[in-house]
């Protein structure tokens, strides 16, 4: 029944029919069309056998793997269960065998006519197979209001747990329900439309991560404590009817109106409107309780089973659903599905385990908190969020059942099953299910349940409203829908290239919404991390500060968005990068703030560490002699920055703009140890003490505040609501041709400005991605001409289109075809003037060259977007790199001819870095051979037919083959040496594997009380002999270049 392109696939469990009696007398309950697994408490793995009540009819089990009944007990047509049937299963005896039987029990809440509640519970013989012999025996507890929810988890194998309708909390030992312990019920004036209990085991070592650690460490080793998650659904009470007023619309068509002897239709239009219900608010609150069956209270003849509320917290929602790692999802009325991490306060402090249960004073505990994560729109288009089912999975997943609005070209009812990752707001997988019509043929008359009986299926139950209109049907059917396909955690590479599936069930923005308002709808993903109470306030701080800059910049750059003149918007963007940068400021200052205190610690961690190291390494003649050694080239250092050598000379020296001889030591100097400096350091403080000189003090606050101060973080909203108001307006087809902006063309033109600084700061940080924006952000930049920012964008954007990067490369060539080699070259990226001049080639390739690119998609480009002729200059550009390079290589073979012959003392080594080039006369540096080589291949290939078609591209071809084969024949001499030489790059990976060896073996002779074997010796010393042979000679190994 599902869709073809589906990742879930779903089977039919189960069909049963609803009497007509059973329909007509109340409405089902929500909790009673849930389905439960059969709890085996020998069998931790056995959750295939699944229990469902059935209204009106009776308790069935079901075989999940072959989809057959196995056994069932009819009670008939009077049966209206308020809760789900939970089942256990006890083997009489350990032995495997399949004779072996086992005693199940069932449990299911029922309500009286009375109004009242009662617990039913059946006792029956099992089989291994998960039949039963013989019949049921029933036991009847009578309650005093009917129950919304029973658990009878496998890790709690003598005690069950209930939730009665008024919200009240029960546990109670399966064979004697009345000796139970209870939470009283909240106090509310609203009635409760749902309750929802899930119990989650938890111990010492496996835990939720949003319990404090205090309680975590409380908990007794073995413990079989559980935490039960409540969701209460309520909704607030309408305004009362004014007495005397009609109760129903018949009563309303039958009221006498004064002075009118028939009512208008206008009447009974505003009586009809005065007697409705109006729009009810929606809330729903969550409470996490503890509860411990084995907790009793001391020096007490009858032991009392401990339960205590660890708090509740708010949420605003029609339907929310709790995870078992603490994940809250929301899905509210207006079709807004909200995700929140729940986690309770570190300040929870915990006596001891069973003072949390019977404390001598009532306690007071922290509330919960709930940490934004989602809040995303789903489309009324692709799906009917007012009558959809919600179901929390594992980790941050949740499964999302709603119908399908009707089309004209569907004519038969189906439901879309989404299983969405509410931590990154993505959908997963997704499949369609045709609704029987044995079930509804009507989306109105169509009732919706989502359950999940073990962690590998979940169950969705159709069924018929209560209020059996038309295209109601006669049966319910229940659907599986394996979990096998959705990964095991959540991670971003599962919702990597999901977007546009997501897409899908997401509403589009409105035009009248700001980008203020869609950037909190679309409020990023907030660190998991548990941290203290300054942490919130820092994180707090600093989204409020992120509102109140994007609501400043969103009027400020007003004038963008209404493409005014262009001094206007200059006047705009000018103001708006002032705001920037004192916002800027004023987060580094906030962080900065947070984090002087590590910075102070850690460095006064680090200077008792040198210091223990100075003073450790003061002994000894050899010592003295390295600290020698290092005074000299410390003066050197003095030397060249002007400092002065000798003590009491420096006099003025900071007035006249040189620096001090401490400013030189506080960084580090090549070629010398930290130990030395600080020696140093220390010797002559000492010295100018002596000489009677004042010496400064060493200042934390001032040494602290040199520490480069930290960059903000700043969330994906944030950056692409920047985006939003630097681009205001759209392009006109993001899809077509690359359109740049020249000088020349800018005053016949319309004016395109944009805040290059704000734009420019987040390329650098690397902090933009191309499609953040509608129509992608280099196209913008290029509609504006700002290169600066372009040329920033290719080396720090991994996913520019190689279609953009091609088109900017034609708009370079043509202009440097056009200028002949006269264009003006940009280096300076911080340059605000746009649009800006074009850029040379030689430094747009640089910044090209850098940027990812998939080779067949770039050849493609090059074919299409690039002519033979415009391609000439490029491949011209690359030979002259190609060609430095390999003189490059070649000097430094004779340089190093000459520095063999030189004899004495007068050489010296200089590190240089082999893989970085630079020309004399050129600040920048040539690009690497591994990017160079690679866009000349795809150029050829793309081209090589028609340049050879063409007599002045010879000898530019003879050229760049003659230097590519110099360049393989490098590569090919240095690979040959990785035989040779492999054997001195496993050195270190030797002595450790000889080190581990030694101290086992000598472990070992230990043991032995000082006997060796006979031949030990001898077959040591062979050993020996023969990895002293192996020295200098290859070793034969697979190795892949």
């Amino acid at each position: 029944m599902s869709s073809a392109n589906s990742a879930i696939d779903d089977y039919l469990v189960a069909s049963f029919p609803l009497p007509a009696a059973a329909s007509s007398s109340r409405p089902l309950h929500p909790a009673a069309l849930d389905v439960t697994a059969v709890q085996y408490t020998k069998q931790a793995r056995q959750d295939s056998r699944l229990a469902v009540a059935t209204p009106g009819v009776g308790v069935s089990v079901y075989d999940l793997a072959d989809q057959t009944p196995l056994s069932s007990i009819t009670v008939g047509p009077s049966f209206s269960p308020t809760t789900a049937a939970i089942a256990r299963s006890t083997p009489s005896t350990s032995s495997q065998s399949i004779r072996v039987k086992s005693a199940r029990r069932t449990w299911v809440g029922v309500e009286t006519p009375e109004g009242k509640g009662e617990i039913w519970c059946w006792h029956e013989e099992e089989r291994k197979e998960g039949s039963t012999e013989g019949d049921a025996g029933k036991a009847v507890w009578p309650i005093s209001e009917p129950l919304a929810a029973l658990a009878a988890p496998r890790t709690l194998p003598s005690h069950i747990v209930f939730l009665s309708s008024s919200g009240a909390l029960a546990l109670a030992p399966a064979d004697d329900l009345t000796s139970l312990a209870s939470l009283p019920a909240p106090l509310t004036s609203t009635p409760f439309t749902r309750q929802t209990l899930r119990l989650i085991p938890i111990s010492p070592t496996s835990a939720p991560d949003f319990l404090p650690p205090a309680l975590v460490a409380s908990l007794p080793a073995g413990s079989r404590a559980h935490l039960a998650l409540i969701v209460r659904s309520r909704t607030s009470s309408p305004k009362p009817a004014a007495e005397g007023s009609p109760s129903s619309l018949v009563e309303i068509g039958k009221k006498k109106f004064k002075k009118t002897p028939r009512p208008s239709s206008s009447a009974v239009i505003d009586a009809a409107d005065a007697t409705s219900i109006a729009p009810v608010s929606e809330e729903s609150e969550v409470e996490i309780v503890l509860v411990d069956a084995e907790v009793n209270v001391p020096d007490e003849f009858e032991p009392r089973l401990g339960l205590v509320s660890l708090g509740k917290v708010e949420v605003k929602g029609r339907q929310v659903v709790v995870s078992d790692e603490g994940f809250v999802t929301a899905l509210s009325s207006d079709s807004v599905l909200s995700s929140f991490r729940l986690s309770i306060p570190p300040s929870f402090v915990v006596d001891t385990y069973s003072s949390l249960f019977f404390p001598p004073e009532p306690l007071s505990l922290p509330a919960p908190t709930l940490s934004p994560i989602k809040f995303l729109t789903l489309s009324t288009s692709a799906l009917t969020p007012s009558r959809a089912s919600l179901l929390a999975l594992h980790a941050s997943f949740i499964a999302l059942a709603s119908p399908r609005p009707s089309s004209i070209d569907s004519s038969a009812a189906i439901v879309s099953i989404t299983f969405w990752d509410a931590r990154f707001g993505s959908v997963i997988a997704t499949t369609d299910l045709s609704v029987p019509s044995a079930v509804s043929t009507s989306l109105s008359s169509l009732s919706l349940s989502l359950s999940l009986p073990n962690k590998h299926t979940a169950i969705l139950t159709l069924s018929p409203t209560s209020d059996s209109g038309a295209g109601a049907g006669s049966r319910t059917a229940l659907f599986a829908l394996p979990l096998s396909p959705l990964p095991a955690q959540s991670v971003l590479a599962a919702v990597v290239g999901k977007h546009s599936l997501t897409s899908r069930f997401l509403a589009s923005p409105t035009s009248s919404e700001s980008v203020l308002e869609r950037a909190k709808r679309a409020e990023p993903m907030r660190s998991l991390a548990k941290g203290g109470e300054k942490k919130l306030a820092l994180v707090e701080a600093g989204r409020k500060a992120r509102e109140a800059v994007l609501e400043r910049l969103e009027g400020v750059l007003r004038p963008l968005k209404e493409q005014a003149s262009a001094v206007e918007q200059e006047k705009a963007v000018r103001e708006a990068e002032g705001v920037w940068e004192r916002w800027l400021e004023e987060e580094k200052d906030r962080l900065w703030e947070y984090n002087k205190d590590k910075v102070r610690v850690a460095m006064k961690k680090e200077k008792e560490r040198r210091v223990k190291a100075i003073v450790e390494g003061e002994e000894g003649d050899e010592e003295v002699t390295r600290y020698k050694k290092a005074k000299k080239r410390i003066e050197r250092a003095l030397v060249e920055a002007g400092a002065a050598v000798r003590p009491g000379t420096n006099a003025g020296g900071e007035e006249k703009g040189k620096k001090s001889w401490k400013d030189v030591t506080a960084a580090r100097i090549k070629g010398v140890n930290d130990k030395y400096r600080y020696m140093y350091h220390r010797e002559r403080n000492t010295m100018e003490e002596e000489m009677g000189k004042t010496v400064k003090e060493f200042d934390w606050d001032e040494a602290v505040n040199k520490v480069e101060r930290y960059e903000p973080s700043l969330p994906s909203s944030f950056i692409t609501a920047l985006l939003r108001l630097s681009f205001p307006v759209p392009l006109d087809a993001p899809s077509s041709d690359l359109v740049v902006a020249t000088a020349a063309s800018a005053a016949s033109e319309k004016a395109w400005r944009h805040p290059t600084k704000i734009v420019g700061y987040l390329l650098k940080r690397e902090l933009v991605g191309e499609n953040q924006v509608e129509g992608g952000v280099t196209r913008f930049l290029a509609r504006a001409g700002d290169w600066p920012n372009i040329l920033t964008a290719l080396e720090t954007i991994p996913d520019i289109p190689e279609s953009t990067t091609v088109s900017l490369l034609d708009t370079v060539v043509r202009k440097a075809q056009a200028s002949q080699g006269h264009s003006l070259d940009v280096e300076d990226a911080s340059s605000t003037t746009i649009p800006s001049p074009i850029p040379s080639l030689s430094t747009f390739l640089r910044s090209f060259l850098k940027s990812p690119y998939t080779p067949s998609v770039l050849r493609s480009a090059l074919q299409k977007q690039l002519s033979a002729v415009e391609a000439i200059p490029i491949l011209e550009q690359c030979d002259k790199w190609l060609a430095t390079w390999l003189k490059s290589a070649q000097a430094a073979e004779e340089d190093e001819e000459k520095l063999k012959k030189r004899k004495g003392k007068g050489s010296k080594a200089v590190q240089v870095d082999l893989f970085r080039l630079v020309v004399p006369g050129e600040e920048e540096q040539l690009p690497l051979l591994e990017e160079i080589v690679p866009f000349v291949q795809a150029i050829l290939d793309a081209h090589f037919v028609t340049l050879l078609l063409q007599r002045q591209a010879h000898r530019l071809l003879r050229r760049l083959a003659q230097h590519i084969s110099l360049h393989t024949a490098l590569v090919n001499d240095l690979s040959s040496l990785l035989g040779a030489l492999s054997i001195y790059s496993r050195k270190k990976d030797d002595q450790r594997r000889t080190a581990v060896e030694e101290a086992s073996a000598a472990v070992v002779e230990k043991r032995k009380d000082g006997v060796r074997e006979f031949g030990e010796t001898m077959e040591r010393r062979i050993k020996a002999q023969e990895k002293h042979a192996e020295v200098g000679a290859y070793a034969v190994e697979e190795f892949f270049l």
